[in-house]
């Protein structure tokens, strides 16, 4: 059965890449209030009417207004690095931040609480095997912070629920569509078409369409059971695979080697070894980023297609929103 729809939604995160395709949709269903930077302008929302809720993660009273008389917190504010240097400043967003949320959202009696979290915060697998959300969190041995902070909100939720608090948690994956300019602007998407891509990583990911995961969260609101996670997944592809799929659509040219794993992984080691001397990684290549390539990332969205009615097309179409875009933008 359909949740009651709620009246008032409280977002986070409303400026990133997934709320520009989730946003509207909740505007279909709420009145809106968003947690915006002080002087930060939203004209990607103009279409329709939000309330303006200035502050940040660590700003209580900011927080306390937002959930204050709220039904529905959407909570996908969240710091996304890769460079082992910002660990620390990833668990004072994304794992204090959340368990502060959570908590105010509890004392003030709000309805739902949604938690993106990511697989990043599910597990790895060495080979292709399709992992689902009872797999056992093993990224600590990688110290991702990332991934430890994002599992680690996770737990802050889950600890809440405990308390009361009516919370569902969603796993992305990796998702492609218009306004994600980390896969697009001087990116993936770019050098793809530019030929610059030489051998592909050998492990695989999971990818979709960030339209299709938007769905996902709106069911996981309206029908998720309180203290799930459900993996919001879509095709699982090796590196290789998922870089022919975008040379097709943006007229590229894909690799044609893999890089082997042991060399990858030697390569990644060495790199973690630099940082550490030189006190710092250089973007978009960093040791985190070449320890995941070597890794896969395949999951089973079974339990959101069971218990949401939910499931992702090909990630073809996000491939080719984002693409249209960038052009569009020159």
């Amino acid at each position: 059965m359909l949740r009651r729809v709620t009246s008032t939604c409280f977002v986070t995160g409303a400026s990133g890449f997934l709320g520009r395709a989730l946003v509207p949709r909740l505007a279909q269903r709420h009145d809106l209030r968003l947690l915006v930077r002080a002087g930060q302008q939203l004209p990607q929302f103009d279409a329709f009417d939000w309330q303006r809720v200035e502050g940040r993660l660590d700003d209580e009273a900011a927080l306390r207004r937002g959930v204050d008389g709220a039904d529905l917190v959407v909570h996908m504010a969240a710091l996304v690095s890769f460079r082992p240097e910002d660990r620390a400043r990833m668990f004072a967003v994304n794992r204090d931040g959340t368990a502060l949320l959570a908590r105010l959202a509890r004392e003030a009696n709000v309805g739902r609480f949604l938690h993106v979290s990511t697989i990043s915060a599910v597990a790895w697998s060495a080979g292709p095997i399709e992992l689902d959300e009872r797999a056992p969190y093993n990224f600590g041995s990688l110290r991702h912070g990332y991934s430890d902070s994002k599992f680690a909100a996770e737990r802050c939720v889950l600890d809440e629920v405990r308390r009361g608090l009516d919370a569902v948690i969603v796993n992305p994956p990796s998702m492609y569509g218009p306004g994600d300019r980390r896969k697009g602007d001087d990116s993936l998407l770019g050098a793809v078409f530019e030929g610059r891509v030489r051998v592909a990583p050998p492990g695989g990911l999971n990818v979709a369409n960030v339209d299709d995961v938007s769905d996902g969260i709106v069911r996981a609101i309206e029908r998720g059971r309180s203290g799930e996670r459900y993996i919001l997944g879509g095709e699982n592809l090796t590196g290789r695979e998922l870089l022919v799929r975008i040379a097709a659509i943006v007229g590229g040219r894909a690799p044609r080697r893999t890089v082997p794993r042991a060399l990858l992984q030697a390569s990644a080691r060495a790199l973690r070894w630099k940082e550490r001397a030189l006190g710092g990684s250089r973007p978009p290549m960093t040791s985190e980023i070449l320890e995941l390539a070597c890794r896969h990332l395949w999951f089973s969205s079974d339990k959101a297609a069971r218990e949401l009615d939910w499931r992702a097309g090909p990630v073809d179409d996000g491939i080719r929103a984002a693409w249209r875009e960038l052009q569009a933008n020159g």
